[in-house]
């Protein structure tokens, strides 16, 4: 198996990881207070206090290594469109587990989500030629995602509140992504834990991760796990293109071939966002429960 069939592969089982770990996570986070990432310590010993979300905390995590892991053996391109991908296993899940049978359209996806994932597995050959990247180009697409991000958060209307922390939270995710990136190309203990893109890699999580789940305590949470999905799939996608020099195929063929089911991953992601939010049980928690001083 080529390394980059290997990414591949984790990258489905990380996508599957991390769907659990949101099953978990919202179903443990059913009684917590708001999200409030200017009280950070609160918000997490209010959601730590159940042995639920703690597990799904775990899960997400095994989803997260299982993603840098792929990053590490494949073009992050591939590997981006393959957690999207791991929709195909996620939303039978919520209909087998919640046993609600996925709509005619979900069914149309998950077809559409197959399609895309064989193109992109034809003509793939071993190795990562994405190791070698601009450190200039890195940060200036960071430094916009993140821009992009802060905008969307301070200027956002009342009404779209919750779509733009689920944009912004996609936008850092995205970013995050691609920090991480370059961090699987170095190697040794020390090399890593020095690289400034690993601590942009983290910071870009850490807002990510308060940007969107409050986002998802608000009265949209289908529109608001899609927003996510979309602007982390693309954002990171297009950071592979730029940043690292992802190739879309060897031929003119390939290229078109593999161009084509990038659109139908994405596509195919958005349109499972409702199975996918069945799969992590979100439900807007009461924000009466919010912080004590607001």
């Amino acid at each position: 198996m080529s390394s980059t069939a290997l990414g591949m592969l984790l990258a489905i089982a990380a996508a599957v990881a991390l769907n659990g770990g949101y099953l978990l996570q919202h179903v443990g986070a059913s009684g917590a207070l708001a999200v409030d990432a200017r009280r950070p310590i609160a918000t997490l010993a209010s959601l730590g206090r159940s042995p639920v979300w703690a597990l799904g905390t775990v899960a997400g995590l095994t989803g997260w290594a299982l993603h840098v892991g792929a990053m590490r053996e494949a073009p992050l391109s591939l590997v981006q469109a393959c957690v999207a991908g791991g929709l195909i296993l996620a939303a039978p899940m919520a209909a087998i587990g919640l046993r609600r049978p996925l709509a005619r359209g979900e069914t149309q996806a998950l077809a559409l989500m197959a399609v895309g994932l064989v193109l992109l597995s034809v003509g793939l050959s071993g190795g990562d030629g994405s190791r070698h990247f601009s450190a200039a180009a890195l940060a200036a697409w960071m430094a916009a995602l993140s821009a992009g991000a802060a905008g969307l958060l301070a200027r956002a209307p009342g009404p779209h509140r919750a779509l733009a922390l689920g944009l912004a939270g996609g936008l850092l995710y995205g970013a995050a992504d691609l920090a991480l990136k370059a961090v699987t190309g170095l190697h040794g203990a020390a090399a890593i834990a020095t690289s400034p893109w690993l601590a942009a890699g983290l910071a870009s999580s850490v807002g990510a991760f308060f940007a969107f789940q409050r986002g998802l305590q608000g009265d949209r949470p289908l529109a608001v796990i899609a927003t996510m999905t979309a602007a982390t799939n693309i954002s990171s996608i297009a950071g592979a293109f730029v940043v690292y020099g992802d190739p879309l195929g060897r031929t003119p063929a390939l290229a078109a071939a593999h161009a084509l089911a990038f659109v139908l991953v994405l596509a195919a992601a958005w349109r499972l966002a409702p199975a996918q939010a069945r799969l992590i049980g979100v439900t807007p928690p009461a924000l009466a429960r919010s912080s004590p001083s607001r």
